[in-house]
């Protein structure tokens, strides 16, 4: 969804003699607006996706075209349309200009100097708010899907009109600190993919349609982790528009593993154990659990300023192994083998019994899963 280049292009390049000379791969790139672009000392003021018009006037200040035009790469422009005939000439648009246009995806446009700026502007203008509009109300649809189980038809029918069907597969992935949206957009319409990003609760959420396309998520996540600190928590895949509820909390619940664990990432589908946690509705069966358990062991520690619980949650990970439990606690093996011995007191059981050990190790998960 919302306005990219090749929109723009097609709708002008008859009406205003439009010719694309590089960057064609750069056709799908997303636009936030449309930005007259006179001086070189403004490109501080440029957020993101600005589709540029220009007379080339910044070249009588020394600034050369591919200077400038590596300056609006640098601010994420989405491509630049230069107006031929008073301060810029065809022959200035070199071939290394137009070299770095196609490397870069960035689609460098050129019209005649009898164009008037303000009558393409004020078309792109109308293209970009009908379609702000359009995205308006596709934001609202999502985002009253992700709290309807099931998803009210009139909003299952407001994203069909939009091309999203209701019966596809669809994942969901939450994404923290993710504060412009304009560099993940250029790589995913390139990808050609379905989706909708929009911004729910101070987080970004991505709803895309797996489809026959040759895309993995590993190429998404490419895209997405292109700063150390964006996290993301991804959902399983809901097979219907009506599920999306459920997808979203289980994305969001990965996001808060992720954050928990201090990982870049989880993957509800590769949660395991936690899968079932988390499908688990009664939280107090849950608690009782857990305190039978290891309650005692826990309030030993508190007592008595111990650390069994860490030693016995080690040694359990490491298959009930000393050698590697004393490695990861940094302590004696014959200290481990003690503490051992005492956990055994305190807790009335033995480790040698697979359903005990399982049982424990249990206990642990779901009191890391309140913990999340």
């Amino acid at each position: 969804m919302g306005t990219q280049v090749t929109d723009l292009f097609d709708c002008a390049k008859g009406k205003y003699s439009l010719v694309l000379h590089g960057g064609e791969n750069g056709l799908t790139n997303s636009v936030s607006w449309v930005y007259l672009a006179e001086d070189f000392q403004n490109m501080p003021f440029l957020k993101g996706g600005e589709f540029i018009i220009t007379t080339g006037l910044f070249t009588q200040s020394g600034v050369s075209l591919y200077d400038f035009i590596c300056a609006l790469m640098t601010h994420n422009c989405s491509g630049i349309l230069l107006n031929i005939g008073k301060y810029l000439d065809l022959q200035d648009i070199t071939s290394d200009i137009i070299e770095f246009c196609n490397i870069n995806k960035f689609p460098l446009f050129t019209m005649p100097w009898k164009i008037h700026l303000v009558d393409i502007m004020q078309d792109y203008c109308r293209i970009l708010l009908y379609n702000t509009q359009s995205t308006d109300h596709l934001n609202a649809a999502f985002q009253g899907a992700l709290y309807q189980s099931p998803v009210h038809e009139n909003i299952l029918l407001t994203l069909n009109q939009y091309g999203f069907s209701t019966t596809a597969d669809y994942r969901i992935i939450v994404i923290q600190n993710l504060k412009n949206t304009t560099r993940i957009t250029f790589s995913l319409n390139h990808l050609k993919l379905k989706y909708h990003l929009f911004e729910h609760e101070n987080l970004q959420v991505l709803v895309y349609m797996l489809s026959d396309l040759q895309t993995t998520l590993d190429d998404i996540m490419d895209i997405l982790l292109f700063c150390d600190s964006i996290k993301l928590g991804i959902s399983s895949t809901a097979h219907s528009l009506s599920d999306l509820s459920l997808c979203y909390k289980r994305a969001r619940f990965c996001l808060a593993a992720a954050i928990f664990w201090n990982t870049t990432s989880a993957n509800f589908e590769d949660l395991g154990f936690f899968q079932v946690l988390f499908s688990t509705s009664d939280l107090g069966l849950l608690q009782d659990i857990y305190k039978k358990k290891l309650g005692a062991l826990e309030e030993f520690d508190t007592l008595h300023d111990s650390d069994y619980m860490n030693t016995l949650r080690y040694f359990l990970l490491s298959d009930c192994n000393l050698i590697n439990t004393a490695e990861i606690t940094h302590t004696h093996r014959n200290t481990v083998i003690y503490r051992i011995k005492k956990i055994k007191e305190i807790l009335n059981t033995e480790l040698d019994n697979s359903k005990i050990k399982f049982d424990l190790l249990m206990a642990f998960y779901i009191k890391e899963y309140f913990s999340i």
